[in-house]
């Protein structure tokens, strides 16, 4: 025979006989029995013995069984009870069985291998009911922390993003008489792309468009890092920097410092440097794409580049190189790659096309270039955008 799990089992029972004899079966199978005589009894042996599993006889003399059932209920719903009762009376065990009791047996109880096999089904059905609302309390516990983590999170990104803000340039400003304005839309809270742009004398503006791989607060990190040494850099050669610091130089640098760092990140960018002395603007390419646009004399066309490079951080022997051009009465617009996901042309070279015909059509101005773009208006987007323009105010 099956020995038991060591369950407490309350037997309730006004006849003695009948008791006695589960009772002795009960404990010889290793289970632990408690006894009451009436329902006044088993309420207080429910209280104090917490028992695992009730057998209570429904036709108890004197006692309505059921307002026993109702009580034991209210108290712990997923209490198993196996109810007895005699083959006359059957109304009372459908009425039991509808308040929650777990099985029944008709008495008398011959075959004392079916109370086992009822207790044995009782137990597990309500192992399985403890174990699926403990899991459903660890699932409360989990989602509550979730959302509590989602909750900080959130408050992190956010002020992470007010972080970035407050460290771009404010649009629009006016550098060395060039207009320049940009817009970045991170697909996050936080944004790989970035921009910069910072007269660095009376005559020439550093700029630079730069995109970060991957997305969230690792790329974005590397935005805030590019920046700072960026800047560092500029109060190092404060001065001179005109005549030494150039494009393919801060490249190099920024290509050691991030190879040094060992973060696993790269970047796109094309760094410029507007020249009024001369209206010239050199320039150099880190894999930038799509390419910057110029818009002059109601033409637009993407820069040209004879030689670009590796992106930064990528590879240790990189070679960044420049290349200097007339700038004058003319916009340059740039955009990060993310630009092409959300135009809905098929090919590369219909999206490259459409840039055209947007700068183009906007006439190189900023505003008219935006609202082409709707980037006031999206959502949901699969990368960030950065889209930064340069208008020579000269006349």
């Amino acid at each position: 025979m099956e020995k038991g799990d060591n369950s407490t089992v309350l037997v309730i029972d006004d006849d003695l006989v009948v008791r006695d004899s589960i009772a002795a079966f009960l404990s010889e199978l290793a289970y632990r029995v408690v006894v009451a005589s009436d329902t006044s009894e088993g309420m207080e042996a429910f209280h104090s013995a917490a028992p695992d599993l009730i057998i209570l006889d429904l036709n108890i003399a004197g006692d309505c069984a059921l307002d026993f059932l109702k009580a034991i209920f209210l108290e712990s719903s997923a209490q198993p009870v196996i109810v007895l009762s005699d083959k006359e009376v059957l109304d009372n065990v459908v009425e039991a069985m509808k308040l929650g009791a777990s099985d029944y047996l008709i008495k008398p109880v011959t075959e004392l291998v079916l109370l086992q096999l009822s207790i044995n089904s009782s137990l597990n059905k309500a192992h399985i009911i403890k174990e699926n609302e403990a899991y459903r309390k660890k699932l409360e516990s989990i989602n509550h922390e979730l959302e509590y983590n989602l909750e900080l999170f959130q408050t992190d990104q956010q002020a992470g993003r007010l972080v970035q803000i407050s460290m771009s340039p404010e649009p629009p400003q006016v550098l060395a008489g060039y207009e320049i304005n940009h817009r970045v839309v991170p697909s996050l809270y936080l944004s790989g792309d970035s921009v910069e742009y910072a007269e660095v004398s009376k005559h020439s503006v550093l700029f630079y468009l730069a995109d970060v791989s991957g997305h969230g607060s690792s790329s974005a990190f590397i935005t805030i890092l590019l920046r700072f040494r960026t800047e560092q850099m500029l109060r190092e050669q404060e001065g001179t920097f005109s005549r030494k610091l150039t494009p393919a130089l801060i490249l190099r640098r920024l290509n050691k410092d991030l190879l040094g760092a060992g973060l696993g990140k790269h970047i796109t960018m094309f760094v410029g440097l507007l020249n009024r002395k001369d209206n010239t603007l050199t320039y150099s390419v880190a894999a930038h794409h799509p390419l910057p646009v110029i818009y002059k004399d109601g033409k637009a066309s993407f820069i040209a580049v004879k030689r670009s490079s590796f992106p930064v951080g990528l590879l240790t022997e990189a070679e960044y190189f420049e290349e200097t051009i007339p700038f004058e009465k003319a916009s340059l617009t740039l955009c990060s790659d993310g630009i092409l996901e959300t135009l809905p042309q098929a090919s590369l070279e219909e999206k490259e096309k459409r840039i055209l015909e947007v700068v183009e059509q906007s006439e190189g101005k900023f505003q008219a270039i935006r609202e082409a773009f709707m980037l006031k208006n999206l959502k949901n987007i699969p990368d960030d955008i950065a889209v930064m323009n340069i208008s020579d105010l000269a006349s």
